[in-house]
């Protein structure tokens, strides 16, 4: 499965609330292709060093660093250190954290060290992983999570453009955006995403690459990536998810999911529990 033999990644969904996913992984050789996930990555780096690139820059992740992302933003993943990096994760749909919190929570810095919760993290993701009721879960989630927002979140609403050419841009990447969404399993050309934003083709990509910091092709094939993991979290067939999600077959599908997630279509549905009845890999 990977190169290394100490490299492992292991999901995990929740039984006790829904929208919420645990991640743990170790990695030395392996390193995640541009991929998003629909909702919050919220993690800590428990040994060794990550290097990541979010929002146009590089972040340098040392054990003790909280990893903080914000829904469908595209990032990559590797070691930094030839001992590589091991890290929890949590990922939290915007529809889960927005019931917890009340307001639509945004994270400004992706990497902050802070050891202590870094620690605090650890230990609780550990009781979570392990928590034999929903009682224990929520708990140890609903602690965690307050604090992490308190201490490095804000309201996204106080984040958002207000000159109204920039507020006229954003409207058009949004309509591309949603374009993309829409049309997932579908051939979409240049010029259709163009139209949307209202501009010419090679001014789109420079605008579009400005505001994401990835080309549009890179954003398409993340999307679909993130479209065919949330089918097969809901029990769908890795064929009829890589068909919904736009890839040519299930070879395909399976390439870019493991380089995107580190594990396999079908090693996904059996750690989270959601592997079709009866189906047999083809």
């Amino acid at each position: 499965m990977f190169q290394h033999p100490s490299e492992f990644v292991t999901f995990k969904a929740s039984p006790h609330l829904p929208g919420v996913e645990l991640y743990s992984a170790r990695l030395v050789d392996h390193a995640f292709s541009p991929h998003v996930h629909d909702g919050y990555s919220l993690g800590a780096i428990e040994a060794g060093v990550e290097r990541f690139r979010y929002q146009g820059e590089e972040h340098i992740a040392p054990a003790g660093t909280l990893v903080l992302l914000n829904p469908d933003e595209l990032h990559t993943g590797q070691a930094e250190v030839d001992s590589g990096w091991t890290y929890q994760m949590l990922y939290i749909e915007p529809a889960t954290l927005l019931q917890m919190t009340g307001s639509e929570a945004f994270f400004p810095d992706a990497a902050v060290h802070d050891p202590v919760l870094a620690n605090t993290y650890r230990a609780t993701f550990r009781q979570m992983w392990n928590a034999p009721d929903d009682i224990a879960f929520l708990s140890g989630f609903t602690h965690l999570v307050d604090v992490v927002v308190a201490r490095y979140g804000r309201n996204a609403r106080d984040v958002q453009p207000t000159s109204p050419r920039e507020r006229q841009r954003m409207a058009g990447m949004q309509r591309v955006i949603d374009c993309i969404e829409a049309h997932l399993d579908e051939t979409l050309s240049i010029e259709t995403l163009a139209a949307e934003a209202g501009l010419s083709v090679f001014h789109f990509v420079r605008s579009f690459s400005a505001t994401f910091h990835a080309t549009p092709h890179q954003y398409l094939q993340a999307r679909r990536a993130a479209r065919a993991k949330s089918l097969l979290a809901r029990r769908a067939t890795p064929s009829d998810a890589a068909a919904a999600a736009g890839l040519t077959d299930q070879s395909h599908l399976n390439r870019w999911f493991k380089r995107t997630y580190g594990v396999t279509p079908a090693q996904y549905q059996q750690q989270i529990g959601t592997r079709p009845q009866g189906y047999v890999r083809t």
